[in-house]
């Protein structure tokens, strides 16, 4: 039987205690200083750095129990070590990049990304993949090689946000730019409450022989995904009610 005093156990069980009290420390002050309730990219890279330490120090303590001894061990394991390694070299590139991102301070839980085709909130940071919430609530896993190799746009950086409603409708429906931002205007007389003055405007993205694609494009106040959910939700609307009565004037006037 293994005692603390007369084992090798003994400096596990040190180096053990003094990363819990060093991890306990080092949160407590993170969490004073930058006033963080909540976990964020800091918190889980030192649980995540705590966990495999502690791993680490579980498997030496079963070896030693098992009065195996850990320089053999790990010599005669090298080779198999090695080739998995290889095999495993995507993962281990995975948890490098992981561990990176949670110390970095660029994306942080909580932010409001855009990457490639994805648009979401971060909820969660992992070693493996970032966990996005788009605005369908899908949960979208996204591995951390794809982060950093990919152009990011991050909308909470910024003291506001900007907002884009993308509308495909007939060429005929249009007249000129500027009445389609006179329409909304008028359609909207409460939108300088929530939009920066002289932000709101509309843009042509893609013009085909039938159809046009025009992009309403309006920098919100503040940082409220709600809020702006709603903006989104308001302008598609005003645009169908638009198309509808449109079609219907043109129904009346048919004989």
């Amino acid at each position: 039987m293994y005692f603390w005093g007369n084992s090798k156990l003994l400096p596990l069980g040190v180096v053990l205690a003094g990363l819990l009290i060093l991890r306990t420390i080092t949160l407590v002050v993170y969490k004073k200083r930058n006033h963080t309730k909540g976990k964020d990219n800091f918190v889980i890279g030192i649980n995540t750095i705590s966990y495999i330490a502690g791993f680490v120090i579980a498997i030496l303590a079963v070896l030693i129990i098992l009065k195996v001894n850990v320089r053999e061990f790990f010599t005669s394991i090298s080779i198999i070590a090695a080739a998995i390694a290889i095999i495993s070299k995507e993962y281990i590139s995975n948890a490098i990049n992981g561990m990176i991102l949670m110390f970095n301070n660029q994306i942080t839980i909580g932010d409001y990304i855009k990457i490639g085709e994805h648009e979401g909130k971060i909820i969660h940071l992992s070693l493996m993949n970032l966990h996005l919430l788009n605005e369908n609530d899908d949960l979208v896993y996204i591995p951390n090689n794809n982060i950093l190799a990919k152009e990011i746009v991050n909308y909470s950086k910024g003291q506001t946000h900007k907002t884009v409603v993308e509308i495909t409708s007939g060429l005929e429906e249009f007249e000129t730019v500027e009445s389609i931002e006179d329409f909304f205007r008028k359609a909207l007389p409460d939108i300088n409450e929530h939009v920066l003055e002289n932000s709101f405007r509309v843009r042509i993205e893609n013009l085909s022989e039938f159809t046009i694609t025009i992009k309403v494009i309006a920098t919100l106040k503040y940082q409220d995904r709600l809020a702006e959910r709603k903006f989104k939700r308001r302008i598609i609307n005003v645009w169908l009610s638009r198309h509808f009565h449109s079609d219907h004037r043109i129904r009346r006037a048919s004989p």
